[in-house]
């Protein structure tokens, strides 16, 4: 007796496996433009700052490496100045310490910004209230002014002028912080915590800052730019950086005197500043597009 065998029956497709969230990122990564082009800049400048010893062809205080105010030539690719310092070499130290500026300002910023904006918005009442009115008060003056005010309290120098950006940058990183943790809080899986026993500090480090963080790195990323620029405008007027510290602001003050009879004396430090703050905003920007959920799911 013969069996017969019924046709194989057809099986549906392999679903599509789900791609991980690490490639999710790094597609992400290669397709966004601002994060390549601005990354790239940005770990450029943080390797010229760690290898300045090394690329920089002459001290930078060395007085007298060449003529005063010799014009760029094979010897010196930027030239020298009234000192007759090579001024490519100042401007690679420069990089350190912009970089050192933008990382202490930014972090006094954010830090402080952060726990004043999340104590206020997670303790509310008149508490909260009052915290963020005199955030406000402070947030009506403009960063320069407060960073001013500050350094002629303090006295003119770098570290405090640092002291002076990160100070005037809190309102905004507070204002920043109070507005997320204000959403996050309604959410279900505060009241999750809450109910099964959570206490205020765990629910707030254990709940809520990861909500909050990648909203506050988009934030410091593109803070860092303007903590650059307003730490050059503080050496630029004098309160800054001191001689003859080879920071960008500073050879920008000292060079606008020869500007018409020796432009290369600010065209060094006035593009390295520009190039600088660039790669950080176009940086900002792309972390800003990782970060994004409606980012995320076109990109699914």
């Amino acid at each position: 007796m013969s069996v017969v065998v019924p046709a194989a029956q057809s099986l549906p497709a392999p679903l599509t496996r789900m791609a991980s969230p690490r490639r999710l990122l790094l597609r992400r990564m290669l397709r966004s433009r601002s994060f390549l082009i601005g990354g790239g800049i940005v770990v450029f400048v943080a390797l010229v700052a760690i290898f300045a010893p090394g690329l920089a062809p002459f001290d930078p205080d060395r007085i007298g490496a060449g003529k005063r105010l010799a014009a760029p030539g094979a010897k010196f690719l930027l030239g020298t100045d009234e000192f007759g310092r090579d001024i490519l070499s100042r401007v690679i130290f420069g990089a350190r310490y912009t970089l050192y500026i933008g990382l202490v300002a930014v972090g006094i910023g954010l830090l402080c910004g952060v726990v004043i904006g999340a104590t206020a918005a997670y303790a509310g009442g008149w508490f909260g209230g009052l915290l963020m009115r005199t955030i406000d008060l402070l947030y009506t003056f403009p960063d320069v002014l407060i960073a001013l005010g500050l350094v002629a309290f303090l006295g003119p120098n770098l570290t405090n002028a640092m002291i002076a950006v990160g100070i005037s940058a809190i309102p905004y990183y507070a204002r920043v912080t109070y507005g997320v943790v204000l959403s996050e809080r309604q959410k279900p899986y505060v009241d999750a915590a809450q109910v099964v026993g959570a206490g205020h500090l765990r629910v707030v480090v254990r709940h809520l800052m990861p909500n909050v963080l990648p909203p506050m790195i988009v934030v410091a990323s593109l803070g860092f730019s303007a903590a650059v620029l307003s730490a050059a405008a503080l050496s630029f007027l004098g309160l800054g950086a001191q001689p003859p510290t080879p920071e960008w602001g500073l050879m920008l003050s000292t060079g606008r005197n020869y500007i018409t009879r020796d432009p290369w004396l600010v065209i060094g430090p006035g593009v390295a500043i520009f190039i600088t703050v660039m790669a950080f905003n176009l940086f900002g920007d792309g972390v800003r597009d990782l970060l994004d959920p409606r980012q995320r799911q076109r990109t699914q």
